[in-house]
């Protein structure tokens, strides 16, 4: 039963905006990270905060990206997020359709 607590309570923190407490003195749960929505591709550069456009293709391609500011590299581990880059190529793959598709309508 104290899992069903611990779920509950953590599903409740999700629309709350204060940080969940411990439950036990041995037990606690981590934050939920905020997440920012964007219409701009890309994320923030850990280091300096400035704003890094990353596009889909440029995340399949492997390729490292490098904030110009303060010149921090940053490499995708090809293993922990092979379920992230296929889920990409599949995204990427739609999206190449649903533009040729739209394209041939328009002809």
């Amino acid at each position: 039963m104290n899992w069903f607590i611990k779920i509950k309570k953590w599903f409740a923190g999700l629309f709350q905006k204060q940080e969940i407490q411990t439950l036990t003195p041995t037990e606690t749960f981590e934050k939920t990270p905020q997440v920012e929505i964007s219409r701009s591709p890309g994320i923030n550069c850990p280091e300096c905060a400035t704003r890094l456009v990353v596009s889909i293709q440029h995340l399949i391609s492997l390729e490292p990206v490098v904030c110009p500011s303060c010149g921090l590299e940053l490499e995708i581990d090809e293993q922990k997020s092979r379920g992230a880059l296929d889920s990409l190529r599949k995204l990427q793959s739609g999206l190449n359709q649903a533009a040729k598709v739209r394209q041939e309508s328009q002809l």
